[in-house]
């Protein structure tokens, strides 16, 4: 084998849900909430439910949500909702992958975006995201 083989970020990447996870920590709702950020990178995450089995839709597919990265906050990642995640879809939707889609996100200097506290018609909390210029 050539070079050093890093056991510890073949360990980390193997057990982490998505690859943008790795060698970042995870940020709260709390941490992002009221805060002008710009996204730079984005992926998917398989979604489990309370048995802590895969989510599967009608389809056959597993159900995902979104990861993304922050500029002001490169070595942590964000969980986004469901309305972030549809966004997320979106941009990957004409790309190959998601990887070639967060490239091109980051390669035109990201979305700047601010998450605010909601609720939805039924009280529930709800994690709005404004898009800024």
């Amino acid at each position: 084998m050539e070079g050093t083989f890093n056991f510890k970020q073949v360990a980390q990447e193997n057990t982490l849900l998505s690859p943008i996870m790795c060698n970042r920590e995870k940020l709260e709702t709390s941490e992002v909430i009221n805060k002008e950020l710009t996204i730079i990178g984005f992926d998917f995450a398989p979604k489990f439910d309370q048995n802590g089995e895969r989510v599967v839709l009608d389809t056959g597919e597993i159900d995902t949500f979104g990861v993304v990265i922050f500029e002001e906050i490169p070595d942590r990642y964000y969980c986004v909702g469901t309305v972030f995640t549809k966004v997320c879809k979106a941009w990957a939707a004409p790309f190959s992958s998601p990887a070639e889609a967060s490239a091109a996100l980051a390669a035109e200097g990201g979305v700047r975006v601010r998450f605010t506290e909601s609720k939805t018609k039924r009280n529930q909390n709800l994690t709005a995201v404004e898009i800024l210029n």
